[in-house]
């Protein structure tokens, strides 16, 4: 049998259908309805951030954050080179440039020192990933007030995990199916500040909405019933958490019985949405297909800046190319949801012995 990487949260059937008939009988669809401003307060209330605009994905969630700070076109925003694609993409569509900066080795996330490396004339924000649930390194806060640069948060791998709440000016959630509460495809833009969150609505609504409407934005609003999705699912969503803290447990300890893989950064909290291991680079390929002969649908992902992808030729600071891939060819993703039984574990075990 096997056991995929990710299986979307299923919406309780009989409310989805209650919420839908309301659509219906409202014959609104999209446009700030009242089902997505439900969803952004129960969102905003369970991930505690005091303002939460909805949007389409979680790709636009970064832009729109971005084209709400009002940054300089064509500016420059350092990131990291190990993140899904979707980071870069995201800053390029807000007519920015990425820049690179080194990670740490063991958090995997954005170092402070190569991002202040990084800094250079051109710079108009920071946009670090809190990478695999972990939360970025904090000093990135007191670099971007010291230089006077908007920090913006990519938190699609940290959803539900507070010790990211209340940092940088926006943080942006993913919403997609393959994290944890979703809207099938969605995103949320979540800040403390009602002025910025406003900024957010209506850079989402084509930058219409404002008093002069003269500053940018696109299409990035979430429809009616992929709020009913949403919406959905919070009955169920406090026991996915637990089976999945469960999980991280029963991976932990067949981990440390492995000569083969180790745990990622041992000892500090993370949020739940992804579980990954680390391994010598060199024995990535073979570990995954071990996995895949039984069963475990696992994955690794390239960095941004290897040879071959698309940013390839993007500035990188603080690092090599070559030391980046390792550290991303370190990584192991692992299936991390409430469908993977005991079985599955016995198997993953075997494939690490």
């Amino acid at each position: 049998m096997t056991v995929t990487l990710g299986q979307p949260l299923t919406p309780d059937s009989q409310l989805f259908a209650e919420l839908a008939a309301g659509i219906w009988d409202r014959h609104r669809w999209t446009n700030d309805g009242p089902l997505v401003r439900e969803l952004e307060q129960g969102l905003g209330k369970q991930l505690g951030w005091r303002h939460a605009v909805a949007t389409s994905s979680g790709t636009t969630a970064l832009t729109t954050a971005l084209l709400a700070l009002d940054l300089t076109p064509g500016g420059e925003v350092i990131t990291t080179p190990l993140t899904f694609r979707a980071t870069s993409l995201a800053i390029e569509a807000a007519g920015l440039k990425p820049v690179f900066a080194a990670v740490d080795e063991t958090t995997l996330c954005l170092h402070p020192d190569a991002v202040e490396e990084a800094i250079g004339p051109r710079t108009v924000a920071v946009l670090p990933v809190h990478l695999f649930g972990l939360a970025a390194d904090p000093a990135l806060d007191a670099l971007g007030e010291s230089r006077d640069l908007p920090i913006v948060y990519d938190a699609a791998h940290a959803f539900g995990f507070d010790d990211i709440t209340h940092r940088g000016s926006l943080t942006a959630y993913s919403l997609h199916a393959t994290k944890i509460l979703h809207t099938g495809e969605g995103g949320l833009v979540a800040s403390e500040s009602p002025e910025l969150a406003e900024k957010v609505r209506i850079a989402r609504n084509f930058g219409l909405g404002g008093a002069a409407e003269s500053g940018g934005g696109g299409n990035a609003k979430l429809p009616e019933l992929s709020a009913a999705v949403g919406l959905a699912q919070f009955t169920r969503l406090g026991s996915e958490l637990d089976a999945r803290r469960a999980l991280r447990a029963a991976y932990e300890a067949r981990t440390d019985a492995s000569q083969r893989v180790r745990r990622h950064a041992p000892g500090r909290r993370r949020g739940l949405v992804t579980e990954v291991l680390r391994c010598d680079p060199t024995e990535q390929a073979e570990l995954l297909q071990r996995l895949a002969s039984g069963g475990i649908i696992a994955r690794g992902f390239p960095a941004l800046c290897a040879d071959g992808q698309r940013y390839s030729q993007t500035p990188l600071f603080g690092a090599g190319r070559a030391e980046m891939s390792a550290l991303a060819d370190s990584v192991i993703a692992l299936p991390f949801h409430s469908r993977v039984q005991t079985g599955d574990l016995e198997r993953f075990s075997d494939a690490l012995a």
